[in-house]
């Protein structure tokens, strides 16, 4: 069945202008701008956001993995395609040539429509944002939120690469599934980030399992993202919680390398396949799920450990400052103590 839905932008006498600006704009619910923004709100946001910022991006980094299993798992359940045409996109003949490559990417679809993993994921990210932290009132940070989900979602629409009903049931299982992690991730005003991160690999785990009964080679990898990243947040936070100290900007820039490195690895064997092993092992889903399954584990535990990694590299810089500087000063009493005895002898020659 992929005739679900009632309208699409494609169905539509659109300016180009106006489908260009969606292209762009659509990305505040594309998955490679949430965890971008949660990982440097956990890592850089201080108490003007939060009372505990660290508690909170935590949480939400895990609400975020979350949002990314319900996706899979309902996508791989009903397995509905794309309206037609939703993979194909010709770039306004005023674009730049560097900039066409981008544009098809971000305004095209592949994988199943329904419902639409914009707007789950934009309702359950920007919805929590508003939920949990403190800036501004609580009214004006949930109007915020809702006029962004529904950019989000007007533009999947615009695009023509879903259905009115994707977005529509998309924002309405974004809710609920926002629900779901302030349920078991609150206590009062308090979050808990480890039972957030247990409950996003718990529905990581659930939509693996969906996708393959399904069948679903590409949803079965997506899943094990959710999973791996859920088990190595809860790891850490389980067994260190996390550090106050500040991430400072050169720690900040090395980080996002190595989650980029990481992240990039999972992301190239689940869509790319194993091609570095040249036949040695079979480039089949089982097998890339051994790469990508651990890939995502040690992304999501580096991001939730970043701050006491770089903590302790500043505690090690400092006892070997010190030491250097002890040992400096030793050398200098020791050459002022020679000097002396020195000139004593001279003196009684």
């Amino acid at each position: 069945m992929s005739d679900h839905g009632l309208i699409t932008g494609s169905t539509l006498p659109l300016p180009e202008w106006l489908v260009a600006v969606a292209a762009v704009l659509t990305q505040l619910g594309d998955a490679w701008f949430l965890y971008l923004g949660l990982g440097l709100l956990y890592w850089l946001g201080d108490r003007r956001l939060a009372a505990n910022p660290r508690r909170v991006g935590a949480t939400l980094i895990a609400v975020g993995l979350g949002a990314l299993a319900i996706t899979v798992g309902l996508k791989s359940l009903f397995a509905f395609g794309r309206p037609p045409g939703a993979g194909e996109a010709v770039a306004p003949l005023w674009l730049p040539a560097v900039a066409a490559d981008a544009y098809a990417s971000a305004a095209t679809g592949d994988g199943f429509s329904f419902p639409s993993g914009h707007a789950i994921g934009a309702t359950m990210v920007y919805g929590g944002l508003a939920t949990f932290l403190d800036v501004w009132d609580r009214r004006t940070r949930l109007r915020v939120a809702s006029v962004v989900i529904g950019v989000v979602a007007l533009t999947r629409v615009v695009l023509g690469v879903h259905y009115v009903v994707d977005v529509v049931v998309g924002v309405a299982v974004g809710v609920g599934g926002l629900h779901l992690f302030q349920r078991v991730a609150r206590s009062g005003f308090r979050p808990h980030p480890d039972r957030a991160f247990f409950l996003a690999a718990g529905l990581g785990l659930v939509a693996t399992a969906v996708a393959a009964v399904g069948g679903h080679g590409a949803e079965v990898l997506e899943g094990s993202i959710a999973l791996g990243g859920g088990l190595g947040g809860y790891l850490v936070w389980r067994l260190r919680g996390t550090e106050t100290a500040p991430v400072g900007r050169l720690d900040t820039v090395v980080g996002l390398g190595v989650i980029a490195v990481v992240f990039g690895s999972a992301y190239g064997v689940a869509s790319l396949g194993l091609p570095y092993v040249f036949g040695v092992v079979p480039d089949t889903t089982p097998f890339r799920l051994l790469a990508v399954l651990p890939l995502s584990f040690v992304g999501v535990a580096v991001i939730v450990a970043w701050p006491t990694l770089v903590s302790k590299v500043r505690e090690t810089r400092t006892r070997e400052e010190a030491a250097s500087e002890a040992e400096a000063v030793a050398d200098l009493i020791t050459e002022a103590e020679s000097v002396g005895v020195d000139d004593e002898d001279e003196d009684a020659a």
